[in-house]
C-alpha cells in the first residue's frame, strides 16, 4: 500500500500446494485482519517500545476472534528483530513476537509473520551491496528455526517488494524457499509480488515470473493486495464504482485457478461510505464464490494505533463496530 511508505499479498490445488494441516477444510477461506503497529515509525530504530511501536493486545485479538476471524497477519519490521544483518535477532522483539503468536494460536488462529519492509533493509534494497541476498535468506532461516515446526505459523517472506524486477524478485523468494525447506520448516509460505503486489495486475506483471517458483512441500501461497480508490493505492476513502471491483480481482484469482495455485488477499480497505462498503460487499461476495483458489483474506487494518483512520477496523472509543466490520462478518 503505497501511502505506508510515507506514513512510517480439487486434486489438482492440493497436488500443487499439499494437503492441509491441522484438520483445515481445504474449502473454507479464512478470514482475518492485519494487527498493525510493529512496524509502525520505521524510521525510529529501534524506537520505543508502547510509545514508536506496538504489539498487539490479547484484547484486540479477542475482539476479532469474537468475529470469526482466524487468520491474523502480523507486520513487523526487519531492522527491529535483526538490528545487525546475518546475526543474531534482537531478543525483546523476538520476545514479543512470540508472546503475539502464542496469543493468537491460543485463540485458535493462525498468524502470519509479515516483514513489512518493501524489499529493504536500512533503506538499501535487498540484492544490492549493502544488503546481498544472503542477508535476506539469513533472517528467514533464523525465523525458521524459531517456528519452523508450527504449521499454524505463515512466513509472509516480504510486503510489497520495491525491486524493478519480478524475475529477480522471483530468483530471491526461491533461493529464500529453498533455504527455508533446507532447515526443515514445514510451514506454509507467502509469495509476493513487485509493483505494490496489486491484484489487478498481478498477472500481467508478476505472473510469468512467479509461475516458476516452487517449493518441495507444495506449501506457498500468492499473496495479492488490491485497494478500491481510483488508483488502487489505498489513499483515499472515495471508491470506484461497483463495475470495477470484480476486474480488480478476478484476473489475480484465474491466475491462481490457471496454475492450480491458491492465493491471500493480504490487505484489501475502502472507506465508511456508502459506495465503499458496497464496493467491499461485492469483493467479499466475489471471494468467497472462489474457495478453490482463496486460502483466506486479511483486512486492513485492525491495531491500537490508527486512531480514526478512514481505514482502521477497530471499534470506536464507545466499542461499536466500524461499518466495515459489518460488511466483513455478513456471511
Amino acid at each position: 500500500m503505497k501511502w505506508r511508505k510515507l506514513f512510517h499479498a480439487t486434486a489438482a490445488i492440493l497436488t500443487a500446494l499439499g494437503a492441509p494441516a491441522g484438520g483445515r477444510a481445504a474449502d473454507r477461506i479464512l478470514s482475518g485482519v492485519n494487527l498493525a503497529g510493529a512496524e509502525f515509525s520505521s524510521g525510529r530504530v529501534p524506537g520505543r517500545y508502547g510509545w514508536d511501536y506496538s504489539f498487539p493486545k490479547d484484547e484486540e485479538i479477542a475482539y476479532y476472534t469474537s468475529k470469526g476471524m482466524t487468520l491474523f497477519r502480523l507486520p513487523l519490521l526487519w531492522e527491529r528483530l535483526q538490528p545487525n544483518l546475518s546475526q543474531d535477532f534482537d531478543p525483546a522483539y523476538l520476545s514479543r513476537i512470540q508472546s503475539a503468536v502464542s496469543a493468537i494460536e491460543g485463540a485458535g488462529g493462525e498468524v502470519i509473520l509479515d516483514i513489512h519492509n518493501y524489499g529493504k533493509y536500512h533503506g538499501q534494497m535487498i540484492g544490492s551491496p549493502d544488503v546481498p541476498v544472503a542477508g535476506f535468506v539469513n533472517l528467514w532461516t533464523r525465523l525458521a528455526a524459531i517456528f519452523g515446526k508450527d504449521g499454524r505459523v505463515l512466513f509472509g517472506l516480504m510486503n510489497e517488494p520495491q525491486l524493478a524486477s519480478a524475475a529477480d524478485w522471483a530468483q530471491i523468494e526461491q533461493q529464500t524457499v529453498d533455504a527455508v525447506r533446507k532447515s526443515g520448516a514445514v510451514n506454509r509460505i507467502l509469495i509476493s509480488g513487485v509493483n505494490w503486489d496489486g491484484a489487478h495486475n498481478f498477472a500481467q506483471v508478476n505472473g510469468a515470473a512467479l509461475a516458476g517458483v516452487h517449493d518441495e512441500k507444495r506449501r506457498l501461497i500468492f499473496e495479492a493486495h488490491q485497494y478500491f480508490d481510483a488508483d488502487s493505492s489505498g489513499r483515499s476513502d472515495v471508491c470506484v464504482a461497483g463495475d470495477q471491483v470484480l476486474p480488480r480481482l478476478s484476473s489475480f484469482a484465474d491466475w491462481l485457478a490457471e496454475h492450480h495455485a491458491k492465493g491471500l488477499l493480504g490487505e484489501f480497505a475502502v472507506g465508511r461510505n456508502a459506495q465503499c462498503l458496497d464496493d467491499l460487499k461485492t469483493a467479499m461476495a466475489y471471494v468467497n464464490s472462489r474457495p478453490n483458489v482463496w486460502y483466506g483474506w486479511t483486512y486492513w487494518a485492525g491495531g491500537s494505533r490508527w486512531g480514526e483512520y478512514m481505514y482502521t477496523l477497530e471499534p470506536t472509543k464507545d466499542g461499536a463496530d466500524r461499518p466495515q466490520m459489518s460488511v466483513l462478518t455478513d456471511r
